[in-house]
């Protein structure tokens, strides 16, 4: 069974982001998630990405994650995630990003 597409819910306040991934992190989505993180930090503003709705992540998404959390070090803003799954967590913890990656 084919699963939907994923997509992106976005909320604004202050000078942080809230991208919320409804849907499977992986080579078809992580494009887009990377082009909304760009955006976010270009615009000097914080981003957390909230996993809750998110049951897959995939190396593509590790990236797309770790893109996040660089490009936030380098533009001197806050990068977190929320909400982190089982298997989420534990993709994370096996690659050795959970000790990187804030989880608030």
């Amino acid at each position: 069974m084919e699963r939907p597409p994923t997509h992106f819910d976005v909320g604004k306040s202050d000078d942080r982001t809230v991208i919320c991934v409804v849907g499977d992190l992986d080579s078809d989505s992580a494009p887009q998630l990377r082009t909304m993180l760009a955006k976010e930090f270009d615009a000097g503003r914080n981003v957390i990405v909230d996993l809750a709705g998110c049951p897959f992540l995939d190396s593509v998404g590790i990236g797309v994650l770790v893109y996040g959390w660089k490009a936030a070090d380098t533009e001197g803003a806050d990068f977190h995630l929320r909400n982190v799954g089982r298997y989420a967590q534990r993709v994370l913890d096996l690659v050795g990003l959970s000790d990187l990656i804030p989880v608030a």
